[in-house]
């Protein structure tokens, strides 16, 4: 599916058509973020060191991976680190050691690159979900001759190979009663009475 130069669905009845945002609405979204972290960042610096709003800063890496994609998740987690340390620095907060301000800033790098990794995971497992689930819902082309499934990639696959690729399947091969009793007929056996 393509999106519009806005980056709305192109099929809005595909709730899991994720589309990637167009220009105008990534630049929004740019914004939305910087005003959060300029917001965030006033709040850490007027409540002082003593009092910690580290996991604020979640909030902007989050909506910046969520909606503009990892890498722009890893710029906003930069940013956010920066933006911490000069709160932190305007707050008037001395270290006994010079290395500690770079070791607390490279840690609280580390956790956003964690919100970031976590974000992606999330969106990839539940993409995975949704694709196991549009291959067994709605409407799925069925060959009336040979009883083909066509997958999602527009291949045509015996029913078995469709429900271990697409579901995730593992087949236990057996006969049916109706089938056996055919197979055992053609073969001269007869049921005892």
């Amino acid at each position: 599916m393509l999106a519009s130069a806005h980056g709305e669905r192109t099929d809005p009845t595909d709730p899991t058509d994720h589309v990637k945002p167009g220009f105008t609405q990534r630049w929004r979204w740019w914004v939305v973020c910087l005003i959060l972290l300029v917001a965030v960042g006033g709040v850490d610096g007027l409540s002082g060191h003593e009092v910690s709003v580290f996991l604020l800063y979640a909030l902007p890496v989050g909506v910046a991976t969520r909606r503009l994609g990892a890498s722009a998740g890893v710029v906003v987690s930069s940013l956010a680190t920066l933006v911490w340390i000069v709160a932190d620095v305007a707050s008037g907060h001395e270290y006994s050691a010079a290395w500690i301000l770079p070791v607390n800033a490279a840690n609280r790098l580390f956790c956003f690159l964690l919100v970031v990794a976590a974000i992606r995971y999330v969106d990839a497992r539940r993409d995975a979900l949704d694709a196991r689930l549009r291959a067994f819902s709605g409407e799925v082309p069925v060959c009336t001759t040979c009883d083909r499934i066509q997958g999602p990639d527009a291949h045509w696959r015996r029913f078995t190979e469709h429900l271990t690729e697409y579901g995730q399947a593992r087949l236990d091969h057996k006969a049916c009663a109706d089938c056996a009793r055919r197979t055992y007929a053609r073969a001269g056996y007869r049921e005892a009475s």
